[in-house]
């Protein structure tokens, strides 16, 4: 009969023989593994005081400088601290919130980022998540506290310092003090009504922007929107439109001599002029031409067709223009040399300020690099080739690369260090005294300062290099878990060191730095 007949079920071919022959000893050997593993769990577990290594779920680390770190699930939970056991200075549960403490009891908490932070300097305190909601609380001493509340839909709350309590609803009614430019702010269902004052002049709104009456400081003023209306402030201007936007009329800068003030009209959008002193100015077909001269000075400006082509000299300022958009444009003035070309994509720039210079060259949105000459700071690079990697480099001995730099806008540390460990598979950070690498989650790491250099791959493998008080280079390995772990002293033999699962068991404490006769730079740098 064939194969598949009733006499031969359950009957092993001759490698299925072979297999359930097989199957007692891989039961035995698996059961020797695990007596000997228990054993050496029983005897080498590593202390808390150690480093240990199962990245991406949990490690610990020695940083350079004497810090320690704490990573889990691939640096989405991160804590360090000053020292093992010492002041914590981070915790982070990313990407959602990263909390710094700083000095003098200060911190600052970046979440959602760029979005929300909470800061907390000497005594004022701050939270804001934009765009719903700001919080801000001023100490100011002798028992006095102010405090103001801002936050959708339209909800002011302050506490000023003499104690008041003001609130608003916006559009329902309120009263606002000191916000934005005016120094009280009152509305009653907006906007059948508002009240305003700024600058000892008061302002009654009625179905704004319709109606307005001023009186005060500096005179009265009205409006009946868009017929007529006329602002005016004695010393200062007098403007007028008619049948709004159509007809308009100002006088400026009042307290100066007659050939200071400045004298402008417009019958919109057709025709415009603008006089001042020797300066003249005009406009046709609003805003698309228009030309401006000042013989005085030498300057002249001309717009034909605005935007596309804008001509602007102006020698006493020492400041040009010369647009042709999108193809070239050139500003040139107040420190700052710019030329774009096929706008917006290619910009090269250099700023000039008091104690320091910068060159740039920006190609949207592959490519940013700049070098800025500080006379305080040194020198500073910054280039990034999006998506590939970015570097940043200070002087001439500190550096930090990332690779990939998935992250679209131009130099943002705060949203890389929120959201970069999630896509960047290496990362180096180097100065003068320590360099740091960080493979993605944290599978690969490096810490390396002027006592010790600890590298690490995880579960696998773990080197430290380090001398001792005599100056006698040491080597420590660790394999498996931290299950074979041995050391090798300058020229002797093997030293082999107790289990410590899960490796690799080095002391978190570094090492103190040990003499180098011959001088030679710290192992791997």
């Amino acid at each position: 009969m064939g194969s598949g007949t009733r006499r031969d079920r359950g009957r092993p071919r001759d490698g299925g023989r072979t297999a359930w022959l097989a199957r007692p000893l891989v039961r035995g050997l698996a059961l020797s593994a695990l007596v000997v593993l228990a054993a050496l769990l029983a005897g080498g577990c590593a202390s808390l005081a150690s480093e240990r290594n199962l990245a991406p779920f949990f490690s610990e680390h020695s940083l350079p400088g004497g810090g320690t770190e704490t990573e889990a699930f691939g640096g989405a939970l991160r804590l360090r601290r000053t020292r093992p056991g010492g002041l914590m200075t981070q915790w982070a549960l990313r990407p959602i919130v990263i909390h710094d403490f700083e000095p003098a009891g200060d911190s600052i908490s970046r979440f959602l980022t760029p979005l929300g932070i909470s800061e907390r300097r000497g005594g004022e305190y701050t939270w804001q998540l934009l765009p719903v909601t700001r919080f801000n609380r001023r100490e100011l001493g002798n028992d006095e506290v102010e405090w103001t509340l801002f936050t959708l839909p339209g909800i002011y709350w302050s506490r000023l310092r003499d104690g008041r309590i003001v609130r608003a609803w916006f559009p329902f009614g309120g009263v606002f003090e000191d916000f934005l430019s005016f120094d009280e702010l009152v509305f009653v269902v907006w906007p059948v009504f508002m009240r305003s004052e700024r600058a000892g002049r008061i302002t009654y709104h009625f179905l704004f922007p319709v109606f307005a009456y001023t009186y005060g400081h500096g005179g009265k003023s009205g409006r009946v929107w868009p017929l007529y209306g006329r602002s005016k402030v004695e010393g200062s201007y007098d403007r007028v439109f008619v049948l709004w936007p159509i007809f308009h009329r100002q006088h400026n800068f009042l307290s100066l001599p007659p050939e200071k003030q400045e004298r402008k009209w417009m019958v919109f959008p057709f025709v415009g002029r603008t006089e001042r002193g020797t300066f003249r100015a005009t406009t046709l077909l609003w805003p698309f031409f228009g030309w401006s001269r000042d013989p005085a000075t030498g300057f002249w400006a001309f717009d034909g067709p605005w935007p596309f082509v804008r001509l602007l000299r102006d020698p006493a300022e020492d400041r040009s223009r010369s647009r042709f958009w999108p193809l070239y444009s050139r500003y040139h003035g107040d420190g700052l040399d710019s030329r774009w070309f096929l706008w917006p994509f290619v910009n090269v720039r250099r700023e000039v300020y008091d104690k320091a210079e910068k060159d740039s060259v920006y190609v949207v949105p592959f490519w940013q690099r700049w070098v800025r000459n500080d006379e305080v700071t040194g020198r500073s690079t910054f280039e990034k080739l999006w998506p590939l990697y970015q570097v940043e480099r200070t002087g001439d001995r500190a550096s930090k690369l990332a690779f990939p730099a998935l992250n679209p806008l131009w130099r943002t540390p705060e949203v890389d260090e929120m959201y970069a460990w999630i896509y960047e598979l290496y990362t180096r950070e180097k100065s003068q005294s320590f360099v740091r690498e960080r493979a993605w989650l944290g599978l690969y790491r490096r810490e390396r300062d002027e006592a010790e250099d600890r590298r690490a791959v995880s579960f696998l493998w773990a080197l430290r290099e380090y001398r001792d008080a005599a100056g006698v280079e040491i080597d420590e390995t660790s394999l498996f878990f931290g299950l074979l772990r041995w050391r090798k002293r300058g020229s002797d033999s093997l030293e082999w060191l107790p289990p410590a699962l899960p490796g690799p068991g080095w002391p978190l404490v570094r090492a103190a730095p040990a003499p180098r006769p011959d001088a030679t730079p710290v192992p791997g740098g």
